[in-house]
């Protein structure tokens, strides 16, 4: 059943009907996430200043970030289903599966804004024999070294952490970097350990300190492995998504 008013499936207050150029959509005065029907969606992809206007419209003034254990669609009060658009893969939002509506949370549409557009400014002209030259775009990705995310070789910031394009180190093979992991892990969980077991037991000062250097040591090391070396999918231990 439809609601007459919607209400922000986190905040659950009322959303606001707001519009931007031919754009509108409903959105949330506190967390500044919107709701976008399918052909809100649309225009959205091909009008990308009224879309940065939206985005721009509201803000998340929560102090503390609002999560939500079930993303109920505003409109059906069904569970959303995740959905990745082509545009910026790594991007997740929430598709209703009844009405087509997707839920944005404040900032999502601004990235996907940032990813159109840097897929956009650089095409790469392919020659084709016997037929006109065609504009292609470029499928190699270029990795964040701060939080391991795939962006347009174009690109100059991160799309999803914000964070400047560097040059990254080569990415280690999938069965080394779960073995770096997983040590790092067992490293500093056996230090936590022994530090837990002995910090308070007579003379176990000696073991103790072993077990904090431990921590430390497979807790510098997964940052290390986090920082130097992207993550692929796949990995155990896989990136925050923003949900």
């Amino acid at each position: 059943m439809l609601r007459s008013v919607p209400v922000c499936p986190k905040c659950d207050v009322p959303l606001i009907r707001e519009m931007k150029g031919a754009l509108e959509a409903d959105v949330c005065p506190t967390c500044g996430g919107m709701l976008l029907s399918p052909e809100a969606w649309k225009i959205a992809r091909e009008d990308l200043e009224s879309a940065l206007a939206l985005e721009n419209a509201y803000a998340d003034t929560n102090p503390m970030p609002v999560l939500a254990l079930e993303m109920l669609c505003p409109n059906c009060q069904i569970p959303m289903q995740q959905f990745y658009p082509p545009e910026a893969p790594n991007l997740t939002f929430d598709l209703c599966p009844q009405c087509g509506s997707l839920w944005l949370d404040d900032g999502e549409l601004g990235k996907l804004v940032e990813a159109i557009r840097s897929r956009l400014q650089r095409p790469t002209t392919v020659p084709i024999e016997g037929e006109e030259e065609q504009q292609v775009f470029a499928t190699d990705f270029v990795y964040c070294a701060n939080c391991g995310r795939e962006n347009f070789p174009d690109a100059e910031k991160c799309w999803a952490c914000g964070e400047p394009l560097v040059p990254e180190q080569p990415p280690l093979p999938r069965p080394i970097q779960t073995f770096a992991e997983v040590t790092s892990m067992m490293v500093g969980g056996a230090g936590a350990v022994l530090f837990g077991l002995f910090v308070t037991k007579p003379q176990g000062d000696k073991v103790a300190a072993l077990g904090l250097v431990l921590m430390v040591v497979g807790l510098l090391s997964l940052a290390a492995l986090r920082r130097l070396w992207r993550r692929g999918r796949g990995t155990i231990f896989p990136t925050y998504s923003g949900h």
